[in-house]
């Protein structure tokens, strides 16, 4: 061993500390690399939560924030974590909308040590912005002590689902109280039928819960009745197959078993093989109800249910359109009760409405379901028998069958209450190929044979004659002509004298002519026509103006002022309301004597509403006007009656006086009327007079006024009056007394 090798102890010693250098270097080594590890994986966290799109933060229990990650700076507003924590000083006062929501979450991290989920609605720190944000986070502790550090977590903004779910449950809530029902239905390429949303009020009105609806989207369907399931598919697959919009409206019976209408509206939307559709069904029960009894009013007569002249018109419109050259055979029946308003009249309303219900019902009877009987108002009624098979000769017996059959149950005895009645119809009937006439022709044809019925005499059946339509021709020309006359002032009257038993003349009455139809429309006819058209008022007042102004000027002669002049009223005018104020109108407007005035009304009118005629009548008295019955013997009216209305007058009608040189029934009944008219102290006037013979008689048996041609024919005022001065008649050469 060399001399400068080192003793065996300090060689060991010197190895020794070589080998603790070695194990120092080494360990030195390996402390560098943990050292550059822990800051790679310290920088990598860094980069980790400066990266994550939710927010990080520490904060101290104090509401200090101590960092936050870039999505906290963002979500706050700010630029930079130094700007944001400069920024804040206190969470709770700071961020939180409510303040008292940082206690409450300060209260779970010190009970629970951790919260999860919490949601609050916070301030967007910088642009004091309202978001809504959910925090999760966690209490770090001293770990020398109980006593908290700081809190760290997590912020995530759900600003969009929450607004999301307030919309989701605003929309619920509208939904909730909407009286329609929401869906959306799908039927994806296999054809399976799904429903991502439905609303409460889908179960309201079908009743069936609405995750049975979800998962059996043919649920609701099943509840459509019967007999509108073919019309409602047949819609739902037309609007499919057009791509449009599907609005339906039908019926359905829901769980609870209620009958109920309902509409369903729904767009159509395709993507690929895939059908959406969005909608709404509504129960439209009410709408309908009330639809239905609209309907109900505007078409069908309230008092008997049958259709009313407004449906009738649109039936048979319809059955009269053209239908391919279709040939077919209908009848029209129109049916007037005889009588009726006697009965209506007398016995009241209530009884007219009675009769009025088991004629309907009785006329329902005579037909087939196919058939309509329809009321056209009043007392009339129509049947329309459509498509009746064969020929026309078929047809026409068929309907003249079916109008004998109607007769005979309408003159039936009718109970209407405690009155048995028994009562008649007259029916036109009309026979028509279907397409030809019109519905107005049709009417019109049915109305005219009904008028040959009861021309006939009533209770009776009329098939239309072809040729009445050229008098019932003639006769609405001569309407139009009345019209226009009447507007035109082309009317007159001529007054025919009256005389007393001296032969003096005392008045005369006015007799209305026509001087365009050259005098030869009988005023009977001018006054019926008038009245069918509703003219009656208007021409009574033409006739009274006309005449009151003649009275006015005989007032003004003082060898005419004593005169008196009777009008003919009808009982359509004298019963109207107002009818005794135009009088009143007229005779302060002429400045006439009123005294002077005689109306007249015919004994056929005593017939009507004689209660409502006295009480027209004391109006008339109480202004001094006299009344006269006219065509007294022709009528039903009794002595009772007679007596208890207050006329001046008893006028005999002129048949009687035609008859007394020939009949000694007619001189008979003459002697009684004039003897009443004595007994009851009225006056009595003949008219009609034609020759001395028939004058003498009247005379002897007490008649007090005279009038007809035998004294003169009816003249023109300026000829009456010519001839009252001249004291004779141009109709026959005798002198008469004239004067007072």
């Amino acid at each position: 061993m060399p001399d400068w090798f080192p003793l065996d102890g300090q060689w060991f010693l010197l190895a020794a500390c070589g080998v603790q250098f070695v194990l120092l270097v080494a360990v030195l080594i390996v402390y560098r690399r943990q050292r550059a590890r822990f800051e790679r994986d310290r920088q990598n966290s860094i980069e980790l939560v400066e990266n994550l799109s939710e927010g990080i933060y520490r904060s101290l229990p104090d509401g200090r924030q101590l960092s936050a990650n870039r999505a906290l700076v963002a979500l706050n507003g700010y630029s930079s974590e130094a700007e944001m924590l400069a920024a804040v000083t206190d969470i709770a006062r700071e961020w939180y909308v409510d303040p008292k929501r940082r206690d409450q979450f300060r209260e779970a991290m010190e009970r629970d040590g951790r919260v999860e989920d919490f949601v609050s609605e916070v301030y967007r720190h910088k642009t004091r912005e309202r978001i809504w944000i959910t925090e999760s986070a966690r209490l770090v502790r001293d770990p020398h002590g109980p006593h908290p550090v700081y809190y760290e977590g997590s912020v995530r903004d759900i600003t969009e689902t929450v607004r999301r779910l307030m919309l989701e449950e605003q929309i619920r809530k509208l939904t909730e109280s909407l009286p329609i029902g929401l869906f959306h239905v799908r039927r994806d390429k296999d054809g399976v039928v799904s429903v991502p949303f439905l609303s409460n009020g889908v179960a309201r009105i079908s009743g069936i819960p609405l995750e049975e609806q979800r998962a059996r989207p043919h649920a609701f369907s099943e509840l459509i009745l019967p007999e509108d399931v073919a019309a409602s598919r047949r819609s739902f697959e037309q609007a499919e197959r057009q791509g449009t919009s599907w609005d339906c409206e039908f019926r359905m019976r829901a769980r609870d078993g209620v009958e109920k209408w309902v509409r369903v509206n729904a767009e159509i939307e395709r993507t690929g093989d895939r059908v959406d559709w969005y909608g709404y069904v509504a129960d439209t029960t009410a709408r309908k109800l009330q639809e239905m009894e609209i309907e109900t009013l505007a078409f069908y007569d309230p008092l008997t249910g049958l259709p009313n002249r407004r449906r009738f018109m649109a039936r048979i419109q319809q059955l009269l359109a053209p239908d391919g050259g279709v040939v077919r055979q209908s009848a029209l029946l129109f049916i007037d009760l005889d009588n009726f308003k006697g009965l209506n009249d007398s016995q009241g309303h209530d009884i007219g409405d009675l009769l009025l219900v088991q004629v309907a019902e009785r006329l329902r009877a005579c037909v087939s379901a196919s058939d309509m009987v329809a009321r056209m108002g009043g007392d009339e009624f129509v049947v329309l028998l459509e498509d009746m098979p064969g020929d026309m000769a078929s047809a026409t017996r068929k309907a003249i069958a079916t109008a004998h059959r109607a007769l005979a149950e309408l003159s039936r005895e009718f109970a209407l209450g405690k009155l048995r009645h028994v009562g008649s119809a007259s029916i036109g009937a009309v026979v028509f190929k279907v397409p030809g006439l019109t519905a107005d022709e049709a009417l019109k044809r049915a109305d005219i044979a009904m008028y040959q019925a009861k021309s006939a005499g009533r209770n009776g059946v009329a098939l239309f004659d072809p040729a009445s339509l050229e008098a019932e021709s003639e006769r609405f020309n001569l309407i139009g002509e009345l019209r226009a006359a009447l507007e035109a002032g082309d009317l007159s009257l001529h007054y025919q004298p009256q005389v007393d038993v001296e032969g003096r003349v005392i008045g005369a009455e006015a007799l209305l002519r026509w001087p365009g139809r050259g005098g030869g429309v009988p005023a009977l006819r001018i006054v019926a026509l008038a009245g069918q058209q509703g003219l009656g008022d208007a021409l009574t007042r033409y006739v009274v103006d006309q005449g009151l102004a003649t009275l006015a000027g005989w007032a003004r002669s003082p060898d005419m002022a004593h005169l008196r002049l009777s009008l003919n009223v009808t009982l359509q005018s004298f019963v109207a309301d107002g009818f005794t104020a135009m009088i009143r109108d007229l005779v302060d407007r002429h400045g006439v004597d009123p005294s002077r005035l005689t109306l007249e009304v015919t004994e056929h009118d005593m017939e009507q509403d004689s209660d409502r005629m006295l009480r027209q009548m004391g109006e008339l008295k109480a202004m001094g006007i006299r009344l006269s019955l006219d065509d007294f013997g022709t009528g039903y009216s009794s002595l009772a009656q007679l007596k208890r209305l207050p006329f001046d007058e008893i006028k005999l009608d002129g048949s009687f006086i035609a008859d007394i040189e020939e009949s000694e029934g007619d001189r008979a009944l003459v002697k009684t009327i004039l003897s009443i008219a004595a007994t009851l102290g009225r006056k009595s006037v003949a008219e009609h007079v034609e020759n001395a013979r028939q004058e003498a008689f009247l005379r002897i048996f007490g008649c007090d006024v005279l009038q007809g041609n035998f004294y003169s024919k009816p003249l023109p005022h300026e000829e009456f009056e010519a001839l009252f001065v001249a004291g004779t008649t141009a109709d026959r050469q005798r002198q008469i007394r004239l004067g007072a």
